[in-house]
């Protein structure tokens, strides 16, 4: 499905600006029930007069979908910064190519605000950046087949995208973009299994699965690529750029290019070097292979991001089984909007490869990291809009010293972004930023219920695809975020702590954390990134971030622990405390965040195990035919039944009947249900029925299964797309 975009003009314009405003003033949640009928009364959905997704990509090796949002007008967003404003939602699916066609990842969002365009400079449209970890472990393969799935992301303002792929909000859009997943590390067994090795020793007591090292990185040999790069019409100046660059720019030779084996033999591959050299002179900025085409910052978590077009599928120094090369961005800060861009940033880095075969739009790839803001924070009634700056390079870093340099590959664009307000003092001290707690934004948990993503009311038990809100969590509870003006590495100490809301003592979530620390360091590419394992049986853990080198070191995902819920239940408080001193020393001055109150539901639906007359009321989930199932019935009959999927967070149940080449399209009544409020636990003992005979369609002569499915809305182990569930099938046939 591409972009959609709807153009307003007119009195559409003018009907569709009432419309908002009226569901601003009255109330949202009262109107955004009759969306369908608004819908149609208007003729479209997809409106992006005031937001709009602007591009898509992921990044391989953080495994992380990043998506950006233009937020294009001055108002229309249910107040400003000293207000709630509204949501902006993002859902994305991954389309894997295994024939189920698009499914359901997860969603973020984003908060949006009425702005003024008043102040001098310009305000609009401000590009907002979303971030959502993506689990494709089980989608990947071994480096020699590629694996190039399509994501799409749907944008939602105050209405959470549903779970159908091809349903569009009221406001809002849809964009999708193709993509790579990251090799699977070998093994012994994937060796064996693509033939790169065969041997007839026996495997036992082998760890087959057990990933092997990873060799050095070194650069393909220019003579093993020229011959397929000359088929491909990639030109020598792209081959041979890496090394050619400083003999242009009278810089630094580039590390993995003076590793380059036929560096002494140019002459030898017909390589006119002289002509390489005038061509790289002439020009700058060349996108023929790669551009940036979009950049934003996540305001909640201080995090900087663009998306890159990769638009060939060769001319990148190597296959996904060699070491390929790097896309670089640089990101830069205009404080004053006076056009001067006064701070570099940090830059930002993605491997890209020679994939062979891609799809006819490219391929999207993102970059992404963390910068300090501490300092620029302002309070809510002062406009906080600055622009910011991206400057792409492929294969050799862009400058870290001139924001206006551009290299041959390449180019930069400009964004205005929204800094995050605050009301607490800013300045060189020790500062928090608590933002991700289960992988959503800690501002888009409802203070009230202290449930995650809160529907407002928007709730329709009638709708099939009502995707889940009001979540609470379970399993594996991650909390991310970060300390600020820490120093070196290990200055600072914290600890992440839960107790049972509003009472009870704090306790260490975590005493083991896993840390992938990202050296964004390109001279030095054999240590591009360290996970490390810290264990502290008190919990208290270094802080291992770094912004006092160059360039800084980061935590990857900003994880600062995972809490293993277990059987905990109910409402619980979060903070994180942090000290530059002995954390050990009654004297130390501990600092503590904001308290982030969350629900936990670590409770699955019972299943009855056997076929009964009736529901069993002692058992979550139920589903029966009335009189017994394994019966067998006549083409005029009706089948009737009872089911019930109770749960205390209670999200839908649905009814299946199999074979479907059998059915022709018949269906159970009703055929599903989701809650109502959040008061809604489910059915107890609902009835439904089955007409085999339905108008001009019957169920063949056959056996059938009808099965019940039933899911809560619990966030389990930080996916927002994994829930608690179970089914149940019963029987029957006709004759």
């Amino acid at each position: 499905m591409p972009k959609t975009t709807k153009t307003l003009t007119g009195e559409r314009l003018k009907a569709m600006q009432k419309t908002r405003s009226q569901l601003l003033a009255r109330g949202f949640a009262s109107q955004l029930s009759k969306t369908k009928a608004l819908q149609a009364e208007l003729g479209f959905s997809g409106i992006t007069h005031w937001e709009e997704l602007a591009c898509v990509g992921y990044n391989p090796q953080l495994s992380q979908l990043e998506a950006v949002v233009q937020i294009k007008q001055p108002s229309g967003y249910s107040g400003g910064p000293c207000t709630n404003g509204s949501t902006e939602y993002v859902r994305f699916f991954v389309d894997w190519g295994d024939g189920d066609g698009f499914q359901n990842v997860g969603l973020t969002s984003l908060k949006a605000y009425d702005i003024s365009d008043t102040p001098p400079g310009p305000q609009h449209p401000l590009s907002q950046m979303v971030f959502l970890q993506l689990d494709d472990d089980a989608h990947r393969f071994w480096c020699s087949q590629p694996i190039l799935p399509t994501v799409r992301a749907v944008l939602g303002w105050n209405e959470i995208p549903s779970l159908d792929p091809n349903e569009l909000p009221h406001y809002g859009n849809a964009i999708d973009a193709d993509i790579q997943l990251e090799p699977r590390s070998w093994t012994v067994l994937g060796l064996v299994e693509t033939g790169l090795i065969q041997t007839k020793l026996a495997l036992e007591g082998l760890e087959l699965e057990a990933e092997l090292p990873k060799p050095k990185p070194k650069p393909v040999a220019w003579s093993a690529l020229k011959k397929a790069y000359a088929k491909a019409e990639v030109p020598d100046h792209r081959l041979v750029y890496e090394a050619v660059y400083p003999m242009v720019n009278a810089e630094a030779v580039a590390p993995l290019a003076a590793f380059q084996p036929d560096l002494a033999s140019i002459a030898e591959l017909k390589i006119d070097i002289a002509k390489v050299i005038d061509v790289l002179a002439s020009a700058k900025a060349n996108t023929t292979y790669e551009e940036v085409i979009c950049a934003g910052l996540n305001s909640a978590a201080d995090t900087v991001g663009a998306v890159i077009h990769v638009r060939k599928p060769s001319g990148y120094s190597g296959t996904l089984c060699q070491n390929g090369s790097k896309e670089y961005v640089a990101f830069w800060a205009d404080w004053n909007n006076n056009g001067t861009f006064d701070e570099y940033l940090g830059t930002a880095e993605v491997e890209v490869h020679d994939i062979g075969t891609i799809p006819a739009g490219g391929l999207y790839y993102s970059v992404m990291m963390p910068v300090n803001l501490a300092g620029r924070i302002k309070k809510c009634n002062e406009p906080n809009i600055v622009r910011i700056r991206a400057v792409l390079s492929w294969a050799v870093t862009p400058s870290t010293t001139d924001p206006n340099a551009l290299n041959y590959w390449g180019n930069r664009i400009d964004r205005l972004v929204r800094i995050r307000h605050s009301t607490a003092p800013q300045g060189t001290g020790l500062m928090d930023l608590l933002y991700f707690v289960g992988n959503v934004p800690v501002e888009n948990i409802d203070p009230t219920t202290h449930l995650a993503n809160p529907s407002s009311g928007l709730l329709n038990p009638n709708n099939c695809s009502q995707p889940a809100m009001d979540r609470p969590f379970g399993g594996s509870v991650s909390i991310k975020g970060r300390i600020y003006n820490t120093g070196p590495a290990g200055n600072v100490h914290y600890q992440v702590q839960y107790r049972p809301h509003a009472g009870g003592s704090w306790a260490p979530v975590a005493t083991s954390v896993t840390f992938r620390l990202a050296h964004p360091n390109p001279f030095d590419p054999l240590y591009p990134h360290e996970i490390k394992t810290v264990i502290s049986p008190d919990g208290w853990f270094p802080y291992l971030e770094d912004m006092t080198v160059s360039p800084p070191i980061f935590e990857e995902r900003a994880l600062l622990a995972v809490w293993s819920t277990g059987s905990l239940e109910g409402h619980y408080d979060l903070r994180l405390i942090y000290t530059d001193d002995d954390p050990y020393d009654p004297s130390a001055v501990i600092h503590a965040s904001d308290i982030v109150t969350i629900v936990l539901d670590n409770t699955n639906f019972t299943v009855n195990p056997v076929a009964t007359n009736a529901v069993d009321t002692g058992y979550a989930l139920d589903l029966v035919i009335d009189g017994g199932d394994c019966h067998s019935y006549a083409q005029n009959a009706t089948i009737h039944g009872h089911l019930r999927a109770r749960d205390k967070h209670f999200w839908r149940w649905v009814l299946e009947l199999q074979p479907t080449t059998h059915t022709h399209g018949l269906q159970a009544s009703p055929r599903c249900k989701s809650y109502g409020s959040l008061s809604d636990q489910g059915p107890t003992n609902d009835a439904w029925q089955l007409a085999i005979t339905q108008g001009t369609a019957k169920l063949d002569k056959c056996g059938y299964t009808l099965t019940l499915w039933a899911y809560d809305r619990t966030i389990v182990n930080s996916n927002g797309a994994i829930v608690h569930w179970a089914k149940k099938a019963v029987g029957f046939s006709v004759i």
